[in-house]
C-alpha cells in the first residue's frame, strides 16, 4: 500500500489558489486539509501530523511569517517543511520568508505544474529526512542499550568467574570425604553430573555474556573459512548427538575473507548447537534421523539487496531438518534474550552474539524456516580476492 503524505494549506481565500489545490487533488496519495487563519492552521498541526505545510503569507491577524516562527518553535512540528505562497516578489520579503523558517517559496500567480513540482520535492525530502533520523535514532537506541549491557556483562562475568572456580576444588574434596569414609563414590555419581552439568552451563552463560560484551574488539586477519569450518567440526567432533550427520560441502577453492577466526568459529558454533536442539526436538516426535549440512559457496551481492551489488560474498548455509520456527519466533530469534528454550537452560544470546559478529564484518545474516521441515541460516561475508 503506498504512504499516504498529509498535505495542509493555509490561505483565508482558498480560491486564490484553487487551481494548484485541483492539480494537487489529482495525487492519490496526498490527503489535503485545511485552513483559512494561521491560527487554525496552528490548532490542525496539533491534531495531525503534517508532511509538508503550504502557507499563505498575507493572512489577517497571524500572518504567514508569524505562524511559520511558531511552527518551528515547537519541537512537534519543527521539521515539517512550509512552502511559503506569495504576491511578493521582492527579495526582502523572500530572505524575510527563509529566516523564519520556510523551506522554500512560490509566487502567485503560481504555475500549477511548478507547484506539483516544488511540492512533489520537499514531500520527498522530508520522508527521506524522517527516515534518516528513524534510523540515527534506532542506531542509538542500540547504541546505548549494547553499552549498558557490555558494562553488567564484564562485571557478572568477573564475579562469577570467582565463584566459580571454587566449585572444581571442592568436589574433589567431597569426593575424597566420601572415599575417607568408606562409602561407594558411584553412588554419589549423578549428583556430581548434575553439579557439572549446571556448571557447564553457567561456564556458557559467561562465555556468550563475555562475547557478546567485547565483540566489538575483533582483531581480523585474512582467514581461509574452508579451514574455519574444518576447525568447528574438530571442535563439535563428538559432543554432536549420534543421531545427527553432519555434512559438510567445501568450496572448491580458497575461501579468503577479512575476519576474526575466534568469533566466526563461535558464530558458527552458535548456529549448529541450536540446529542440534531442533532435531532432537523434532526427532522426539517422529524418530528420524537428523541431519546438520553445512555448505560454503562464492556469489555475489546482487543476490540480497542488503549487500553491495558488486561486492562478492563467501555464503556459508547451516541447514538443519529440525522442528522449524513460525513467523514469530523468525523475527525475534535475534533480539537479545529472546530463547525458546529457558526450560533447556537457553540464554537468548547466541544469535544476538552472532548478528553482531556478523554485521561487524560488514556481512550479513538470514534464516529461513518451515515448522516441521526445518531451518536454514544464511550468512554472508565479504570475499576477500587475493593478488
Amino acid at each position: 500500500m503506498a504512504k499516504i503524505f498529509n498535505i495542509l494549506v493555509v490561505d483565508d481565500d482558498l480560491k486564490n489558489i484553487q487551481v494548484g489545490i485541483n492539480f494537487l487533488k489529482k495525487n492519490k496519495n496526498y490527503h489535503l486539509l485545511f485552513a483559512t487563519s494561521g491560527q487554525q492552521a496552528l490548532e490542525r498541526v496539533k491534531e495531525t501530523k503534517f508532511d509538508l505545510i503550504l502557507l499563505d503569507i498575507m493572512m489577517p491577524v497571524m500572518d504567514g511569517y508569524e505562524v511559520c516562527r511558531r511552527l518551528k518553535e515547537d519541537e512537534l512540528t519543527k521539521n515539517i517543511p512550509v512552502l511559503f505562497l506569495t504576491a511578493k516578489h521582492g527579495t526582502e520579503n523572500i530572505i524575510e520568508g527563509f529566516e523564519a523558517g520556510g523551506a522554500d517559496y512560490i509566487t502567485k500567480p503560481f504555475n500549477s505544474h511548478e507547484l506539483t513540482a516544488r511540492v512533489k520535492t520537499h514531500i520527498e525530502l522530508h520522508y527521506h529526512h524522517q527516515k534518516e533520523i528513524e534510523k540515527l535514532q534506532d542506531i542509538l537506541f542500540h547504541s546505548q542499550r549494547a553499552e549498558t549491557i557490555s558494562f553488567l556483562s564484564n562485571g557478572i562475568t568477573h564475579d562469577c568467574n570467582n565463584f566459580m572456580c571454587s566449585i572444581s576444588p571442592n568436589l574433589h574434596l567431597i569426593n575424597s570425604k566420601i572415599k575417607e569414609q568408606g562409602l561407594d563414590p558411584e553412588e554419589y555419581t549423578d549428583y556430581f553430573q548434575g553439579i557439572n552439568s549446571a556448571v557447564t552451563r553457567t561456564s556458557e552463560l559467561l562465555r556468550q555474556l563475555s562475547t557478546y560484551a567485547e565483540y566489538n574488539e575483533s582483531k581480523p586477519e585474512i582467514v581461509d573459512m574452508n579451514n574455519v569450518i574444518t576447525d568447528v567440526t574438530k571442535i563439535l567432533k563428538g559432543s554432536l548427538r549420534e543421531l545427527i550427520e553432519l555434512e559438510i560441502i567445501f568450496l572448491n577453492q580458497p575461501a579468503h575473507a577479512f575476519a576474526n577466526k575466534i568469533h566466526i568459529e563461535q558464530v558458527l558454533i552458535n548456529i549448529i548447537i541450536n540446529a542440534e536442539h531442533a532435531i532432537v526436538s523434532q526427532t522426539k516426535t517422529d524418530g528420524r534421523k537428523g541431519n546438520i549440512n553445512v555448505t560454503i559457496s562464492k556469489t555475489n551481492g546482487k543476490e540480497n539487496q542488503e549487500l553491495q551489488g558488486e561486492t562478492d560474498y563467501l555464503r556459508i548455509d547451516i541447514k538443519d531438518n529440525g522442528t522449524g520456527m513460525n513467523s514469530e519466533t523468525m523475527k525475534n530469534i535475534f533480539n537479545p534474550y529472546f530463547t525458546t528454550r529457558k526450560k533447556e537452560g537457553g540464554t537468548g544470546l547466541g544469535l544476538a552474539v552472532s548478528q553482531s559478529i556478523v554485521k561487524s564484518h560488514n556481512g550479513i545474516i538470514k534464516v529461513e524456516s518451515e515448522i516441521g521441515k526445518g531451518s536454514c541460516f544464511c550468512i554472508y561475508f565479504p570475499f576477500y580476492e587475493s593478488e
